[in-house]
């Protein structure tokens, strides 16, 4: 299994949360770029507006080599309830592995876009197939 693959599962059987109040959850998808290319390993975290930054963070996607990404609501499935939502964005490549665990090197965006508290991005979920319009990140 190769060091993206790994962390991408790594990353999504993390995501087990609960995805709120509803087990609707619809299809969704996107793209994250940086500078124009693809942000491959980027993970991109979905909070409900108004919720719990902390507690909240099931609704997830990893972006893969061509920067396209799909979100996964935890043990529901791949989607996202419909609803309001700050996306945040964190990119930290794997450096390598401890104990049979990736390890990831420093945020590429740092830390720019990690912070739920402060989006870079607000999107909405609609109860139908979302295909988002790209995130373009940047220094």
């Amino acid at each position: 299994m190769n060091k993206l693959a790994f962390s991408t599962a790594a990353v999504l059987a993390l995501s087990c949360a609960s995805c709120g109040d509803t087990n609707r959850i619809y299809p969704v998808s996107g793209r994250v770029t940086y500078h124009g290319a693809p942000a491959a390993g980027a993970t991109v975290f979905f909070y409900r507006q108004g919720g719990d930054p902390v507690n909240e963070h099931s609704v997830m996607g990893i972006v893969r080599e061509d920067g396209s990404f799909e979100l996964v609501c935890g043990s529901l499935g791949t989607g996202a309830p419909p609803g309001e939502y700050d996306v945040a964005i964190e990119w930290k490549p794997v450096s390598g592995q401890s104990k049979g665990r990736p390890q990831h090197g420093p945020d590429k965006l740092k830390g720019r876009y990690a912070d739920p508290k402060r989006p870079g991005f607000r999107v909405t979920i609609k109860p139908e197939r979302n295909v988002l319009a790209p995130f373009e990140v940047g220094d």
